[in-house]
């Protein structure tokens, strides 16, 4: 059903969970072109379902819907280089330099997001720093399933990226990029597609994939977390490593793998020559490809 009220302009839009609700950010006044005093107003808010919260921001970014639906915070501008965060129209009591997009914790009311504050990075949960190191960058957190772990991604100097768990940095670096951090199911590992010196390899706990790859894609543990197996591409061709060695055949074209729940096979989906397979197999048989 539409929404009855129109906006100027609207995006980002979040549907929770269990697809009840859901929030988009809106342009809730007209902004003429040089219109700088509007624009220093405010013209921006979020919805919730449908309806506008009656503050406005001169700009609001990334939303997110608690698992229960119950709760909806975004990223606020203030001012020129003011910027907080707001959960249901509520801002947090400090402003910082920038924030990044907010993540929930799981199981919880816990709002985190990377802050920059003295100018270098951390993450605050509700409004508060929560970690003690600071960082010329930070980004990309995320949370273990039981909620008492976070992880990001996060540069101590100019073109040094690694992974940070709990405040503490892995014991490398890499001088391309490292994607979004994967935890294992049980919180305990995380794992991350990493590039450096233009050669993609995946990394878990900060030891990396002895082999290298044209491209990897987010790793995927098994339910007990003992394996770990991503898609990888070389040449134009794609095949599944799993800790660290290429499993499968290659293929022209190849979906994200898939464990079965007691993690002893692995669904395969693929496309060589024009014929699309679909094959689950054992680790303890061999792969007839």
């Amino acid at each position: 059903r539409p929404w009855e009220q129109r906006f100027h302009s609207s995006r980002g839009l979040v549907v929770s969970d269990d697809g009840s609700h859901v929030a988009a950010l809106v342009q809730v006044e007209p902004l003429a072109e040089a219109d700088t005093v509007g624009f220093m107003e405010g013209t921006w808010s979020v919805a919730v379902d449908g309806t506008p919260w009656e503050r406005k921001f001169i700009n609001v970014y990334g939303p997110v819907i608690t698992p229960d639906g119950a709760h909806v915070a975004a990223e606020v501008r203030l001012d020129i280089c003011d910027y907080t965060l707001a959960e249901n129209a509520v801002l947090w009591d400090n402003t910082f330099g920038c924030v990044w997009e907010p993540t929930y914790r799981n199981g919880r009311r816990a709002l985190l997001a990377p802050v920059r504050t003295g100018g270098s990075w951390t993450i605050a949960e509700n409004g508060e720093p929560i970690w003690d190191n600071r960082f010329m960058q930070l980004w990309n957190q995320r949370v273990s399933a039981d909620g008492e772990h976070i992880a990001a991604v996060a540069a101590a100097s100019f073109g040094s990226w690694t992974i940070v768990v709990d405040d503490r940095s892995w014991p490398v670096s890499f001088d391309d990029l490292v994607l979004p951090p994967v935890f294992s199911p049980d919180g305990l590992l995380v794992a991350a597609g990493v590039r450096a010196q233009g050669s993609w390899r995946v990394a878990v706990n900060g030891e990396t994939w002895a082999e290298s790859y044209d491209m990897v894609w987010d790793p995927v543990f098994s339910p007990s977390g003992d394996r770990v197996a991503a898609k990888v591409e070389r040449d134009g061709r794609f095949a599944i490593a799993v800790d660290g060695k290429v499993w499968s055949p290659w293929y022209d074209a190849l979906w994200d793998p898939v464990f079965s729940p007691d993690g002893m096979r692995l669904l395969i989906r693929a496309v060589e020559g024009g014929t699309y397979f679909r094959q689950v197999v054992a680790f303890d048989t061999v792969f007839q490809g």
